[in-house]
């Protein structure tokens, strides 16, 4: 009887027991994953409370995304997050963000619009995040290529996340028609490309027997710098007497283009007013049918304009320029930026592990590439970001068509990145396809599809420049300074009004107005960032 009496109170006890553990345990955890019971017997899941995230960005568009809606409510739905938005309008982002950030007050995630000073500045007092240790746990963020991480370390970390942008960068193009109107082979180097200028504009190529025609469209600030490869482009890509890197636009290779231009000027084969055209107005004298070379990229071209061009010359035939083979024996491009913008993560947040993986695994599915033929109802991740069909998107001809008003239905506003459209981290820029992807009619495709192919073929060495993302205190003070001096000079050399044998001279004066200091700045950066990869 005694020990029957001892097993009531000791059954007693652990139905306390185990009654208390189950009341701690649905009070205490978060994991949501933890059963509960029911008058019933039965049993559910804990809901796990989503966690707050707020996200700041900016936005040129004339209507903002709502901080509430539809879009808001898919994300917390399939996140367990509450993204709480602030758009601000392009102009007064940065004093905006800045006022926040020196008050103390950085929202969770923000975004920027590219490496300046004065995110430097924060970075380095501890309002941003470093993200280093989780590069490895992203898909997304291991395609990022380390030429572009290169571009956003500040002290060898890395504070900020890239928003996808093209390495391409613009290259010539050329009427392929004239070349053939004149039994003109295309041009391989900057002899063959002057002669080429000089008998597009003495030679009738168009055929109607007038005069009215050049060579090449040429703009204020020295455009479209008949852009054949690194070797001749602004990239520190070449070296002085010391080994130190020096900026293209003091090099040889800058020397030539200038020598170059200032040839065909002479000929009559460059825009006359060169030095006060503006790039729009360039830019429509090449679609207007006057001149014969100009430049081309494959994302982000003109459709309509290179239509009216087809219309009013229904033979013209554009093509796009290889690049040229540099006395180094190398070719191809210096690379673009490789990004369009970035976000950084608060500081504040370096305790809370938890909400800096939720904010990483929302944009690491932002940012998960979707090849172009998949972009449609039937990838159930895209129809999600573009905010389901009918609803956020209509199919077009193929085409996922935003609809009126998808800035509150679409969630691909809220992933936590810019603001654009969706844009996925691209194995490569190939994979973009920007001929089919970004162009509607069948001439634009074929277009853009050859400057695609001569990327393909000619770009062999494309080149980093080492100095990307480095802002100097000399250049950060004087960097407008010393450009406006020296393309100053170079105009008056392609002009006449400078001889071109002065050339070393006129370097010698840039480096006294402060660029030695410039050189002697970056190429100490250069060397330190490397040291701390």
């Amino acid at each position: 009887m005694k020990s029957r009496r001892i097993a009531v109170v000791l059954l007693l006890c652990l139905m306390i027991f185990t009654a208390a553990c189950s009341n701690n345990t649905t009070k205490g955890t978060d994991t949501g994953t933890n059963p509960t019971g029911t008058a019933g017997g039965t049993s559910k899941p804990v809901v796990k409370e989503p966690i707050d995230i707020s996200f700041m960005s900016f936005m040129a568009l004339d209507v903002f995304p709502p901080s509430e809606g539809r879009a808001v409510d898919m994300i917390k739905e399939k996140f367990q997050a509450n993204i709480k938005s602030q758009f601000i309008p392009v102009a007064d982002f940065g004093d905006k963000v800045s006022v926040l950030i020196a008050s103390g007050d950085v929202p969770d995630v923000v975004s920027w619009g590219g490496m300046e000073s004065t995110f430097i500045k924060f970075a380095r007092q501890g309002a941003f995040l470093p993200i280093d240790d989780y590069i490895d746990k992203y898909e997304s963020l291991k395609a990022v290529p380390e030429h572009v991480w290169d571009q956003l370390r500040i002290d060898g970390k890395i504070y900020s996340i890239p928003s996808y942008g093209s390495s391409h960068v613009f290259t010539m193009i050329i009427r392929q028609d004239w070349l053939d109107n004149l039994n003109l082979k295309m041009p391989t180097n900057y002899e063959e490309l002057k002669q080429v200028a000089i008998a597009f504009t003495k030679n009738d190529p168009d055929g109607n027997k007038k005069n009215d025609t050049l060579g090449f469209s040429v703009y204020s600030n020295i455009g479209p710098e008949a852009r054949a490869g690194a070797y001749w482009s602004q990239a520190w890509y070449h070296k002085d007497a010391d080994g130190q890197y020096i900026p293209g636009i003091i090099g040889p290779g800058r020397k030539e283009i200038i020598e170059m231009y200032a040839d065909a000027y002479a000929q009559g084969a460059v825009t006359k007013d060169f030095a006060v055209v503006t790039i729009d107005q360039a830019y429509k004298e090449f679609y207007s049918g006057k001149s014969g070379i100009f430049l081309g990229t494959p994302r982000g071209m003109s459709e309509p304009d290179y239509l009216a061009l087809l219309k009013a010359q229904p033979k013209a035939v554009v093509a796009s320029v290889p690049y040229f083979v540099a006395p180094d024996g190398s070719q191809g491009s210096a690379l673009g930026l490789g990004y369009n913008g970035f976000t950084a993560i608060s500081g504040k947040l370096k305790d809370q592990p938890e909400k800096i993986e939720k904010i990483l695994e929302i944009m690491d599915f932002g940012r998960k590439w979707i090849p172009v033929q998949d972009r449609t109802p039937q990838n159930a991740d895209f129809d999600w970001l573009y905010g389901n069909e009918g609803t956020g998107y209509t199919m077009q001809n193929g085409k996922a068509v935003l609809q009126p008003a998808y800035e509150k239905n679409a969630p691909f506003h809220y992933m936590l990145q810019r603001h654009e459209p969706y844009t996925p981290w691209a194995p490569n820029d190939d994979a973009n396809q920007y001929s089919t992807s970004q162009y509607d009619s069948k001439e634009m495709q074929e277009f853009i599809a050859k400057i695609e192919e001569m990327e393909r073929t000619s770009n062999k060495t494309p080149y980093a420049d080492p100095s990307r993302g480095i802002l100097t205190e000399t250049q950060a003070k004087k960097g407008l300074e010393l450009q406006e001096f020296i393309i100053g000079e170079q105009i008056k050399m392609i002009s006449g009004a400078r001889p071109i044998t002065e050339w070393d001279k006129m370097v010698d004066e840039w480096k006294s107005r402060g660029g030695a200091d410039w050189i002697k700045e970056m190429n100490a950066e250069i060397k330190e960032r490397e040291g701390k990869k």
